[in-house]
Order: structure tokens, then C-alpha cells, then sequence
């Protein structure tokens, strides 16, 4: 798994989703034409690899916020934190699914200043 892991982020540290053909394009967009929640992720990983969090932030408003809780859940969970998982509260599956229908639905407004959560 850790060398899976290497490997995607050597991948998307050498080679920028937006210019080269064989990273997927969503499904959602293509079929549907709206954005998903997690439509410009890829772009954000490859910015996030080079520091610029400004961009990351342009891709998927979402992406840096979900970073942060999974990570937090993953180190609860094997030990590394002693805080409890912010996952694990009996509310927050449904919080994080409301959050989620929330923001696919504001990124595809064409009003500002919803227009700029779009990827």
C-alpha cells in the first residue's frame, strides 16, 4: 500500500492533471454537466504537492478541510492522537453528508459568489 502511495504522489507531483490525458476526467461532469463534490481534487493534489494552497483552494474548496478531518480520524483511530475521531460522533455522518449536498449544489450556481466554488 505504502508503495501504491509513493507512487500516486509521484505521479501527481511530476505531471499536472489539467495537461495530460491519462488522468480520468469525472464521470458526473462528463454525463451530467455539473460539478460533483469532488470535481477538481486531482488538479488539488497536484498544487497541494507544490504548496500552492491558494490553488488548491480554487480546484475544490472541500479538498483541504476533508484532508484535515480524515487525517485526524486515520491518528485517532491507530493511536498517534488521543483526541477522538471527529468522525465518530454519533452526528457526524449526517453533518459531513449535508455538508457535502450543500457544496455540490452552491458550486454549480452561476451567481456570484457562488460561480468561484466551481472548479
Amino acid at each position: 500500500m505504502g508503495v501504491l502511495l509513493i507512487g500516486a504522489t509521484l505521479l501527481f507531483f511530476s505531471h499536472n492533471p489539467e495537461t495530460h490525458y491519462f488522468f480520468p476526467k469525472c464521470p458526473v461532469e462528463h454525463h451530467l454537466g455539473i460539478y460533483c463534490p469532488g470535481c477538481g481534487s486531482q488538479r488539488a493534489i497536484h498544487d497541494l504537492l507544490h504548496f500552492r494552497i491558494g490553488e488548491v483552494f480554487d480546484h475544490n474548496f472541500l479538498f483541504i478541510p476533508f484532508l484535515v478531518v480524515v487525517s485526524q480520524h486515520v491518528l485517532s483511530k491507530t493511536g498517534y492522537v488521543k483526541s477522538k475521531s471527529l468522525l465518530s460522533y454519533r452526528y457526524a455522518p449526517i453533518i459531513l453528508l449535508i455538508v457535502i449536498i450543500v457544496f455540490m449544489v452552491l458550486r454549480n450556481l452561476k451567481e456570484a459568489p457562488f460561480e468561484y466554488l466551481a472548479p
